[in-house]
């Protein structure tokens, strides 16, 4: 079986590309992500050296992209962390709300929106956490 075939790679767009069809196919995600209308970044550290954009309207994903290197995006979230700290959140060796917590992953934005969310953003992680990613 090759790996890297079925599965995405991590810090890659194949992982978020993977991401947007298992959510806009999820009847779960669809349910509880109903009111979830915003963009944001995921920013991988060094050595991945990478950022990702999402949108989302009305629960469903309408763009995932990578951004060039340097380019910024005007996001309602910005998530950043090293890719050891991302690694141990889709791997679930901790907690999100752990990792924001103790500033592993840090947020900027509203986190009353994420707090009021967190049933649809916890089913957005279960959903990452399944693509089971190549992880280099």
């Amino acid at each position: 079986m090759n790996d890297h075939a079925e599965h995405p790679r991590f810090g890659t767009i194949s992982f978020y590309e993977a991401m947007a069809d298992a959510l806009n196919n999820d009847p779960v995600w669809k349910d509880k992500g109903k009111s979830i209308t915003c963009s944001m970044l995921h920013v991988y550290a060094s050595p991945v050296d990478r950022t990702f954009f999402a949108n989302f309207e009305a629960g469903r994903v309408t763009e995932v992209a990578e951004l060039p290197p340097g380019e910024s995006h005007q996001t309602d979230f910005v998530i950043a962390g090293s890719p050891e700290h991302w690694k141990a959140v889709l791997r679930k060796e901790i907690k999100p709300a752990t990792a924001m917590a103790t500033g592993k992953l840090k947020v900027e934005g509203k986190q009353i929106y994420l707090l009021r969310n967190m049933a649809a953003f916890s089913r957005m992680l279960d959903l990452m956490t399944e693509l089971d990613p190549v992880y280099d």
